[in-house]
């Protein structure tokens, strides 16, 4: 296939690529996975620039060629054969793309969904905010952590800076319509708890033509890839909170969307990123309890008098879960103080998140 002799000779070129935390396994054979957008492509082509010229052989199944024809099996295990390719990489792949997948040392596959094709897996997550500021060209880490939540965590949009239009071409782009209507619908319940039938009946309300269990899947599927998170609640309910991957897509996609429930995101997707178990509190919105048993509340613009007199208030709440410390996360304000021998500690964002790994 002259495609394959293409991709040979002219491997893919980061034009900018900064470093991501996640380190891939050398020789491994392996699978990388992640949401739309992450930088899956861009990491792959960075791990590539180490091994040696026309040992490897880099293939996206997105490329326009494949519309034309078919990617072949056959031509691909010859192909490979005759060049002496090591490193097989197969970007954007899905099952049965291919009959079968010629023998190679090491082989490498990209996907959204994790694949179990091969044991080893690695997902990758949008930006955290430390490697965001890595990213920013911000002078100091208030200003690239006021970036970071207007701009949001996909390297894409990040890279651009504060863009109105960097979501807009991410969402026409890398969705399709039907996905995107999906996207839509679960945008109104960003940070909120539901379930897959509230979404249905919503979609109803708004004349969107969905079949239900077509819709059901695709929620499945959204939440599989990592695009929608679901979180549990402390409380016993049939529903779920939902979260996007991304804060700033989902306010894109949800202008009535306030700070709070930004903030309130941005805080979840830190913790689920370091695979700390969670769930929700139903009322009020922005409380996570911890395995630990510590709880987190959500509270940017709160100060210590404020934050006082509404745990006073609501002490009942307190009382109930009985949680070890109280973490108030905040945009910038700094305090503590103890009530019931419960310790409340607030402290701003960036130095909340740095402490989780």
């Amino acid at each position: 296939m002259v495609i394959l002799d293409y991709f040979l000779n002219r491997p893919p070129i980061n034009s900018n690529f900064y470093n991501r935390k996640l380190k891939l396994p050398k020789e491994l054979s392996f699978n990388l996975y992640g949401a739309v957008g992450v930088g899956k492509s861009a990491l792959i082509v960075d791990y590539l620039k180490d091994l040696p010229k026309y040992s490897y052989l880099y293939i996206d199944t997105f490329d326009p060629q494949f519309i034309l024809e078919e990617l072949d099996t056959i031509s691909l295990e010859y192909f490979i054969k005759q060049e002496g390719i090591k490193t097989l990489i197969i970007d954007h792949y899905i099952d049965g793309i291919l009959d079968y997948i010629p023998k190679v040392e090491q082989l490498i596959i990209v996907t959204r969904e994790p694949s179990n094709l091969l044991d080893n897996r690695y997902k990758l997550y949008p930006l955290d905010f430390e490697e965001f500021f890595s990213f920013s060209k911000s002078s100091s880490i208030e200003v690239a952590f006021s970036n970071y939540i207007k701009s949001g965590s996909l390297p894409s949009i990040a890279l651009k800076g504060i863009d109105t239009f960097a979501p807009k071409e991410l969402f026409f782009e890398k969705f399709d319509i039907q996905i995107g209507k999906v996207l839509l619908i679960l945008s109104l319940y960003q940070c909120k708890v539901t379930t897959s039938h509230q979404v249905y009946q919503m979609a109803k309300e708004k004349n969107l033509k969905l079949s239900k269990d077509w819709l059901y899947m695709a929620i499945k599927k959204l939440i599989k890839e990592g695009t929608i998170y679901q979180i549990e609640t402390l409380e016993k309910s049939l529903g779920k909170k939902i979260i996007f991957y991304d804060f700033a897509l989902a306010k894109y996609l949800n202008k009535n969307l306030n700070y709070l429930l930004t903030f309130d995101a941005l805080i979840a997707i830190a913790l689920i990123k370091q695979n700390i178990d969670i769930k929700a509190v139903l009322n009020p919105v922005g409380y996570y309890i911890l395995k630990n048993k510590e709880l987190i509340v959500v509270a940017p613009f709160e100060d210590d008098e404020s934050m006082w007199q509404k745990v006073q208030k609501n002490f009942g709440l307190y009382s109930k879960i009985k949680p070890s410390i109280v973490t108030i996360i905040t945009n910038s304000n700094r305090y503590e103080f103890t009530i019931n021998n419960i310790k409340f500690n607030a402290l701003p964002f960036f130095e909340w998140v740095t402490g989780l790994e």
